[in-house]
């Protein structure tokens, strides 16, 4: 009986950690001597997501980037952390979708569902000021399940429709070519 019950919760905990974004890439550049990371997500957002949107409940999407140094046979210190969370809402009286940054408190205003995904998951971009310390970025997507309201929490502890989180992604960082003086 316990065996049984033992299989059956690490099939509940297993279902519950599957991953509903799929990593791409990660785009980088400098510019002006920043390194600019934008990670490329592909997410296709249940229906139920959708309908809370739609009926006016806020959601949350927060990204996150880790600027790393290696360091052999130790755990790798984070040299530089951002972070960025994105709460999306439609207005039904202007039938639109609106993504607002917490961070730099900027909105913007999309006609589709579909237009503020695409929005969210390919442009959203982290900077980092030049380090001779990090040699790698780590970067991850999730929906955060505690910005919902009180009521919703706990009936998608277990569903997989409201079940978007990211692994952590490891890109090396690639160095800046220095400007050659003719």
């Amino acid at each position: 009986m316990k065996r049984s019950l033992t299989i059956f919760m690490i099939f509940v905990f297993s279902m519950s950690y599957i991953n509903a974004a799929e990593w791409i890439e990660v785009k980088q550049q400098y510019i002006n001597n920043e390194l600019t990371i934008t990670p490329q997500f592909n997410l296709t957002v249940s229906e139920k997501i959708e309908e809370a949107i739609n009926n006016g409940i806020v959601i949350t999407f927060v990204a996150q980037a880790n600027l790393k140094q290696e360091v052999d046979w130790w755990i790798d210190p984070v040299v530089s952390k951002k972070i960025q969370t994105f709460q999306l809402r439609y207005f039904s009286l202007s039938r639109q979708y609106q993504l607002f940054n917490t961070q730099t408190k900027t909105k913007q205003s999309f006609v589709t569902f579909e237009q503020i995904l695409n929005h969210l998951f390919k442009n959203t971009v982290f900077t980092f000021k030049p380090s001779t310390l990090g040699n790698y970025v780590e970067t991850r997507l999730f929906l955060d399940k505690q910005a919902l309201p009180s009521t919703m929490q706990l009936p998608i502890v277990f569903d997989q429709d409201w079940n978007i989180n990211s692994d952590w992604q490891r890109v090396k960082i690639t160095p800046q070519k220095e400007t050659q003086q003719p």
